[in-house]
């Protein structure tokens, strides 16, 4: 009996929260627990904080040393376009990849840093930090979205287009059949060949976009699976 109400004090006292973080409460228990039931749970507290501390401090170590910036949506102008709230989707797509093939291309860090100043002024802060699951802070979670952008479409990025009119002729806007007159979000696609000439290799990039504060902005890009052209099925 005595065993019993022991393991059940103990086990009162611990609560895990979604986060993966558990915690050490003392709740009422109706009862005396033993200096030993003390004890174990003095030392598992230990152990398990030491199990849980490097899980935890691992984002921590990976964003050490790194320029967190504190983005904001707002109106801002590169590479000799204004994105305002007028701007449309083609313009900040234009602008995106021009960044990311400059960041792909920097020469040294201040080249990198000035091209990913570009990326965090047209991303889509709020909703981003909207769907933030994880124990980063906003800023911190933004720079782990955002500074992925360049690794994930960097075997295309000498493709890129320089020129306005020209990248804009390449990018075809689409808006879920399901939005309002008004859309809120789009994607913008375009067709990508790898730089190496293999046929098989090229794929459909697309841009993700939302309305953030009446702006166009840029939540995540990728590829569409298995789609070498946007007219194929």
């Amino acid at each position: 009996m005595t065993t019993k109400r022991a393991k059940s004090a103990t086990q009162a006292l611990w609560h895990r929260f979604p986060t993966g973080v558990i915690v050490w409460h003392r709740f009422p228990t109706g009862g005396v627990t033993s200096a030993r039931v003390q004890a174990r749970g003095s030392l598992l507290l230990v152990a398990l904080l030491g199990l849980c501390l490097p899980f935890g401090c691992r984002e921590d170590v990976r964003l050490a040393g790194k320029h967190i910036r504190k983005a904001s949506v707002r109106t801002v102008t590169h590479y000799g376009v204004t994105l305002d709230q007028e701007a449309s989707p083609k313009d900040v797509a234009y602008v995106l990849l021009r960044a990311i093939r400059d960041d792909f291309l920097a020469k040294d860090h201040a080249q990198r840093e000035a091209a990913l100043d570009v990326q965090f002024d047209i991303c889509a802060a709020n909703e981003i930090q909207r769907r933030n699951r994880r124990s980063l802070s906003r800023d911190e979670f933004i720079h782990t979205v955002v500074s992925q952008w360049t690794p994930t479409v960097s075997h295309y990025a000498c493709s890129f287009e320089t020129d306005r009119g020209t990248a804009r002729a390449c990018f075809v806007v689409r808006a879920p059949e399901s939005e309002a007159s008004v859309p809120q979000e789009c994607e913008v696609l375009m067709e990508v060949v790898d730089p190496d000439g293999n046929a098989s290799a090229g794929a459909v990039m697309v841009i993700y976009m939302v309305k953030d504060g009446g702006y166009w902005r840029v939540t995540h890009l990728g590829f569409k699976p298995a789609r070498r052209s946007i007219g194929s099925p």
